[in-house]
Formats: C-alpha cells, structure tokens, sequence
C-alpha cells in the first residue's frame, strides 16, 4: 500500500473534503475513523496507522464520505465495491454485534432417494432369496437332501442379509456431508467487516455459493494474496466459487448487502446484521 498511496491521494482527499466544506470531525462522525487516522491519510504519514489492510479500508471509506470514487482513487482496474486488503491477518476482535449462523437442513428429493436405496435393495435380495429356497423345496427330491439345501440357503441368506446391512450402514454414513463448524464471528463496524477465524481449515477444499435476490448485488472474491476469484454484478440466480486447497483466508466483499445471501460448505452465513451499502466477510482459515 505504501507504492499505492501518495501525497496526490492525501491532497484529493483534503481538496475534495474542503470543498464540501467539511471538517476532520465531520469525517470523522461520518466514517466513525478516528480523527488522527484521517489528518495522517491526508499528510501521507502512514506509521500513525495500524496496517495496510486499515490504510485500504480507511481511504475507501473517507472517499465515500467526500464524494470520491475509491477504485479510481486507488487506481484499480475495476471499480466494485470495496478492494480485498492483501494483509488478512492483522484483522482483530471487536466487541460489537455478533451474528450466529445456521445450519441448512434442507433435504432434496435425490437425497431422499438416495437414503431409500439400501431398504429397496434389502427387499429385493430377501425376495431373491425367497424364490431359490421354494425352488430347492420343490425340485429336491430327497428329504436329507432338501435339509442340506435348506441349510445351505438359510446360511447364504444370512449371509445376504448380513452383506446388505453392511451396504445399507456403508451408503447411509456415504451420503452424509460433512459440514464447516463456523463458530462465533467477530464484528468490525468501522470496516464493516465480519471475521470468522477458523482452525485447520487451510488444508481443505471450500465452496462459496453467492445468491443475488431482488434487484441483485456486486460481489467480490479473492484469497489472502489478492489473488481475485469472483468480481462480477450478480441480478439473480446463484454463483458458486471454489477455494483452492491451502488457502489461508479469503475474503467476500457485498454491495446491496440486504439484496444476496451466502453460504460456506453449506452453511448459511449471514452477510450483515445492519444496513449498509457494503459489507465484507473475512474467513481466516488457519487461525
């Protein structure tokens, strides 16, 4: 951030916020920024702030506030919604509202199905094994013989029903999913930021899936190394995203927050507990 933000940056801001005829502490009552963040923003003295992922986040907010766009300001590529901070792991707990998730219980017809099948499969080797003990009693002419075939079949069908039940305890622990525990977030106001620390979680494969509803959302995505995975304007429908193997955090950035829902793994995380223009939710996955 320090090749990004220059003394031009500092005097935009200043220039725009006196033109407004605004003060330090009116941006400060604005953006709730604390008021020596904001004059050392504007005098490009960047060691009075904490790091570079509050240096991104408090310029976008104090543009917005005097009427600037940020992505042109910062000189990216794409202006949509609030730039991905490289630096993901210097986010902190605040003791602000804290949202829970819940969990999706939702069952589809095929999972439905899918549940049944060993029970369907059960039935029809038990009728199988019906039909070969009435040919052996009907076409064994022997007594002795009809014993030995009839306790010949009554082992295999031992055997069929023990396999079966094997196959049916086998398929039903198969079709359970295994599910992220997201656990108790953390919620920074300021940057409008909800962080989920999680433990061990870099190791494993995650799925992202942004819905868009009403008259739909810009949705940003990208991993700790800025690396972007998602950055488009979703009208409705839904948008799935992988998270690689080994990603240490990612981050989802919302504007019309009230106008998408996300989902991790399956569960449901809630984007926002107030309404705003923009919102992020930051998942630290090795914490």
């Amino acid at each position: 951030m320090n090749e990004i933000l220059t003394n031009q940056i500092g005097e935009q801001l200043k220039s725009a916020r006196l033109e407004k005829k605004l003060s330090l502490d009116d941006i400060q009552g604005i953006t709730k920024i604390q008021r020596r963040y904001l004059a050392a923003i504007e005098e490009n003295n960047l060691s009075v702030l904490p790091g570079d992922f509050y240096v991104r986040a408090f310029i976008r907010q104090y543009a917005l506030a005097v009427g600037l766009h940020p992505d042109e300001l910062l000189g990216e590529t794409k202006p949509v919604s609030i730039s991905r901070m490289s630096d993901l792991s210097r986010a902190h707990r605040d003791n602000d509202g804290v949202v829970r998730a819940g969990i999706d219980k939702t069952q589809t017809a095929r999972t439905h199905l899918v549940n049944f099948m060993p029970t369907i499969w059960l039935g029809m080797l038990i009728i199988v094994a019906l039909v070969v003990i009435w040919f052996v009693l009907t076409h064994v002419g022997s007594s002795s013989q009809q014993s030995g075939s009839n306790d010949n079949i009554s082992v295999s069908t031992s055997n069929v029903t023990k396999s079966s039940s094997k196959a049916s305890s086998s398929s039903s622990s198969s079709t359970k999913t295994s599910q992220i525990d997201l656990g108790t977030p953390e919620t920074n106001t300021s940057l409008q930021t909800t962080i989920y620390n999680l433990s061990n979680q870099s190791t494993k494969k995650h799925t992202v899936v942004i819905t868009a509803k009403n008259s739909g959302t810009t949705v940003k995505v990208n991993d700790a190394s800025s690396n972007i995975l998602l950055n488009e304007t979703l009208s409705s429908g839904s948008k799935t995203v992988e998270i690689p193997t080994g990603t240490t955090a990612f981050n989802v950035q919302f504007s019309n927050v009230n106008n998408a829902t996300l989902t991790v793994d399956g569960e449901n995380v809630t984007v926002s507990g107030t309404t705003t223009s923009f919102w992020n939710v930051l998942f630290n996955l090795n914490k």
